[in-house]
């Protein structure tokens, strides 16, 4: 789901609502009993190709990064990297990580993602190498503290903010059923430059996937 808002410089906080359902028997063994996936969330695309409109429906152009194409995180889904003509924000919260897979330097459920796709087809993905792991994957994987694996129906609430004051990222997965929570605070320093005011897309999607979760949507909010 992608939307359009007007931005003039300050802090961007979303607030989404979400809960899945369990279709079946998770199709890779290694995975079960596992969900992952989880959601992610976009921040300040500038497409120039595509548009918040029924003319776009279905023909966004775009880079899919997943286990089959491009590895860019251990532990990632299938990530959409939709065309922009500048740089931006990708954060997905992934319930797998340090229960289907862990790594030094990896303590959390969060990935981060800085994106420049100007033409559509192919994404240029980083960091890279990922400050955190190394090569051969980009950007902050697995990074911040806490984690939990929700059940099937429990609604979790996932918030992230990003202050151009000081270039910083913050998020928290919240399971309103059991109180357990995931989160993270990342600088981006230099590795992102915040953006001018401006009318920009931002989005949410649900990476359906690992574990047969079908990850949906039912409350979302924009503040600035």
């Amino acid at each position: 789901m992608f939307w359009q808002e007007s931005y003039s410089g300050g802090v961007v906080t979303i607030t989404m609502i979400g809960v899945y359902s369990n279709n079946g028997t998770p199709i890779f063994s290694w995975v079960y009993p596992y969900v992952g996936d989880g959601y992610i969330i976009y921040l300040f695309l500038k497409p120039t190709m595509w548009g918040v409109n029924s003319n776009s429906n279905y023909s966004i152009p775009y880079a899919a990064s997943n286990i089959y194409t491009t590895t860019i995180s251990p532990v990632q889904g299938d990530v959409m990297f939709p065309q922009s003509s500048s740089q931006y924000l990708v954060i997905e919260w992934n319930p797998l990580w340090q229960y289907a897979y862990t790594a030094d330097g990896a303590p959390g459920q969060w990935d981060v993602w800085v994106a420049s796709n100007p033409h559509g087809p192919k994404a240029h993905v980083g960091p890279y190498p990922s400050p955190n792991l190394g090569y051969p994957y980009a950007g902050w994987d697995g990074i911040g503290s806490g984690y939990f694996q929700p059940n099937p129906g429990n609604y979790i609430c996932i918030t992230v903010s990003y202050n151009p004051n000081t270039n910083t990222l913050t998020g928290i997965a919240y399971d309103l059923n059991t109180g357990q929570s995931a989160s993270f605070t990342l600088s981006l320093s230099n590795y992102f430059t915040p953006p001018l005011s401006g009318t920009y897309i931002f989005g949410i999607a649900g990476t359906n996937g690992a574990g047969q979760a079908n990850w949906g949507v039912v409350y979302i909010n924009y503040q600035e």
